[in-house]
């Protein structure tokens, strides 16, 4: 009978924070989804830990502590943990040719000002930092119409 009791319990908690989770706005529900999968994520890992797989069980606990972290803004700073290598330097101001500039925009020798300001909204749409882009490409086409519209 109590596991009756616990399943039906499951069931309408289940039932309301599904109807809950299809109301979030697509932000919230990522973060959610991240925050219940890390929880899942080091349970398992506990679990597997006490079993004795503390090889395996470890490093799932800290991908669930990582996927807890991200969720709430807890993101590691660019560049960190990295020991120097991979990425890149940052690039010195004017280092931009027009031509470059021209490039990252996509557009042609003798754009509008207009054009410039279109063109680079839409790069920004797609490679915005807060929508999954690299916050280095989003310097690089702030720094493209920067130059362009000088």
């Amino acid at each position: 009978m109590p596991f009756l009791l616990a399943g039906l319990a499951l069931l309408v908690f289940a039932y309301f924070g599904l109807k809950a989770f299809a109301r979030m706005k697509p932000q919230e529900a990522k973060k959610w989804s991240r925050a219940i999968l890390g929880a899942g994520a080091i349970l398992v890992g506990g679990l597997m830990t006490l079993r004795g797989l503390a090889v395996l069980g470890v490093p799932v606990i800290g991908f669930g502590m990582g996927l807890i972290g991200v969720a709430f803004g807890l993101r590691p700073k660019p560049g960190a943990n990295r020991g120097g290598q991979g990425g890149s330097a940052p690039t010195a101001p004017g280092a931009m040719t027009r031509r470059e500039a021209l490039e990252i925009l996509g557009l042609e020798e003798g754009a509008a000002e207009e054009d410039i300001r279109a063109a680079y909204r839409a790069q920004m749409k797609r490679n915005h930092p807060d929508t999954g882009g690299s916050p280095a490409l989003a310097r690089r086409i702030q720094e493209a119409r920067d130059l362009l519209l000088r």
